[in-house]
């Protein structure tokens, strides 16, 4: 945190120590010395996703399960702070790294430095802020660039674009491309034209149910709607995601009984009528 903007180091302060959640990284506590302004954190053990998603470490690619998990974790700390205390707390910055990852995989939202507060809570209207667009390239809403109003359902977005992520372990912006594809872009093209199958983690490939994908797919795709009221609200994306789960375990345990090592490489097809 050393070097962040007094602005930022106050936001973070003062909104990060009235929240409490398993997906919500510990303040334990702060200092300033002079013009350095530390903000001190629980250790959490397992680094970001970004690193075991991008650069794999000595565990490998992460299984398919556990990629779902890490997600389910995220949409649940970002629901709390939209809906859980008493006035919402827009993230404005959900990204693979600002996602880190405890001792038992257990995802954790961290760097509040861009949080935004808004209304109370309990209000069940699309919560409009105005304000100056902060972000990162790549995850920004383009309803928050275009009238700097930022709302519950920019988290939306931008937990959209960390869902293909995740399928694809792309970054958010290739700029590797000569086109420097962006993920919010791309990956709905791909789904709307049937061809996402080419561009997710080979990895994955066979280890997704049918119905799990389509699911996972649709929850992602309807996320990143142009329109923000066109979103699902970030309640409705942690119930998609948790069901998706259980299609996922129900799946695994019918390979099972089938006689299917669910360790194996390839074990489900899935049919690009699913994605149509």
């Amino acid at each position: 945190m050393l070097g962040q903007g007094f602005k930022e180091f106050g936001t973070e302060l003062v909104l990060h120590g009235q929240l409490r959640h398993p997906n919500l990284v510990n303040l334990i506590g702060c200092c300033t010395d002079e013009h350095e302004m530390i903000l001190v954190y629980e250790f959490i053990v397992g680094g970001s996703l970004d690193r075991h998603l991008l650069h794999q470490d000595q565990h490998g690619p992460l299984p398919w399960k556990r990629r779902l998990q890490i997600c389910i974790g995220v949409a649940r700390g970002l629901h709390y702070l939209h809906t859980g205390v008493k006035h919402t707390i827009i993230y404005r910055d959900v990204k693979l790294k600002n996602i880190l990852l405890g001792e038992n995989w257990e995802a954790k939202l961290a760097d509040f430095g861009l949080c935004k507060k808004g209304p109370p809570s309990l209000s069940k209207a699309l919560i409009r802020i105005d304000s100056v667009v902060k972000g990162t390239v790549g995850y920004l809403d383009p309803a928050y660039l275009r009238t700097s109003q930022l709302t519950d359902k920019t988290d939306v977005y931008c937990l959209g674009v960390v869902l293909f992520e995740v399928l694809c372990a792309r970054r958010s912006v290739d700029m590797e491309s000569e086109r420097e594809q962006s993920m919010a872009i791309w990956a709905p093209t791909c789904v709307e034209d049937g061809t996402i199958n080419q561009i997710i983690d080979p990895y994955l490939i066979g280890k997704i149910a049918p119905e799990c994908f389509k699911i996972y797919v649709d929850i992602a795709t309807s996320c990143l709607r142009e329109d923000n009221l066109a979103r699902p609200a970030i309640g409705e994306v942690e119930v998609g995601l948790e069901h998706a789960l259980e299609l996922q375990d129900y799946a695994d345990t019918a390979m099972r009984k089938d006689g299917v090592d669910s360790g194996s490489g390839q074990k489900f097809n899935i049919p690009i009528s699913l994605l149509n």
